[in-house]
Parts: structure tokens; C-alpha cells; sequence
């Protein structure tokens, strides 16, 4: 899945963090130092679940991409007068309303909240993840053996033999086929 149209979304439609925007590898160095000044939000890929093959004659899988939306928040305002966590719940309203039920590809479901998780809290900043799924299916067209049968050459001749030792039977056959195939 990819996730630059996420990061570009939270961007556009979450006027808090003001394009403060980034994604994993900015979120490695956000959690040692502080990367982007705050508040910010990073966009990081998560664990894949699939579920068991479902056909017998090609390919179908379930599959869940997961990500998560981490923001740093300051933990308290230059009065000292409002917690992080009081605005949690607004900034998730914000993701959710940038985010949730938007279907990023085609053959993809919409955007799904799964849950969030206080990541890291001290005096200064306050890191909450909040945990999205999307619902997809892995087919055939993304298969190996998809690109061997595409590779494959046009089949152009047929040879039939029937021809048995024991016994007097004996044919032979040969198609011919033309370009369109028939």
C-alpha cells in the first residue's frame, strides 16, 4: 500500500499540524530527537495479515495493510493551561475526517480505524498512535505464474497422434491455428 497519498491527505485536511507531515523514516529520528517541530504527525507502515488461499484453480488471498498515524503533541500549551491528552480526541476526529472510509487504490476497501496507543509521554511531548487496517485481495494477476502464462508464445499448432502398438488403430491429427486464435 502506498502511503505518500496518506501523508498528503493529513497534510490537506489536518491544519493542525500546518504540512508538519512525514513519514517512517522521519518518525525514527522524531522519536530519538525532535524531528519536525511539534505538533507533527508521521505516517509508518505496520504488520500485513493474510488469510488462507481461497481458490483451487488460480490465486485469491485475503489480505489487511496495516498502518498508523504517530503525533507528537506538545504536552502542554505555552500557558500551561492545556494537557496533550485533552486533545487527543480532536486530533483524531481531524485524521479520521482526512482519512477514514477513503479508498486509496482501486480494488482496495476504504480506510478502517483499528485502535491507538499511547506511545511515549514526558513533560515536554506526548506520542499517540492511532492504528488504521484496508481490507484487500491479493489475485492472480500479481502472481508468478500469471507472467509465465503472459509469457508464454502464441499457440499456433496442434499434433494429435493416436497411433497404438497393439492394436490397428491409427490417426493423426493436426490444427492449425491463425493469429485471432481460431
Amino acid at each position: 500500500m502506498k502511503l505518500s497519498p496518506i501523508i498528503g491527505a493529513i497534510r490537506t485536511y489536518c491544519p493542525r499540524f500546518e504540512s508538519r507531515v512525514g513519514g517512517a523514516a522521519e518518525y525514527v529520528a522524531a522519536l530519538e530527537t525532535n524531528y519536525l517541530p511539534l505538533p507533527s504527525a508521521y505516517v509508518i507502515p505496520g504488520e500485513d495479515a493474510t488469510g488462507e488461499q481461497r481458490s483451487q484453480t488460480d490465486y485469491w488471498q485475503a489480505l489487511t495493510e496495516n498502518f498508523s498515524v504517530a503525533v507528537f503533541l506538545r504536552n502542554t500549551d505555552e500557558r500551561a493551561q492545556e494537557a496533550a491528552c485533552d486533545i487527543i480526541d480532536e486530533v483524531r476526529r481531524e485524521i479520521w475526517h482526512a482519512i477514514l472510509g477513503w479508498e486509496t487504490e482501486s480494488g482496495c476497501c476504504a480506510i478502517e480505524y483499528d485502535s491507538s496507543d499511547l506511545i511515549d509521554v514526558n513533560r515536554a511531548r506526548l506520542v499517540w498512535q492511532f492504528n488504521f487496517k484496508v481490507d484487500t485481495d491479493i489475485h492472480f494477476e500479481s502472481t508468478r505464474q500469471y507472467a509465465d502464462i503472459n509469457n508464454l508464445h502464441n499457440l499456433h499448432t496442434v499434433s494429435i497422434d493416436l497411433t497404438e502398438q497393439s492394436s490397428s488403430i491409427h490417426h493423426n491429427t493436426t490444427v492449425h491455428y491463425d493469429e485471432a486464435g481460431a
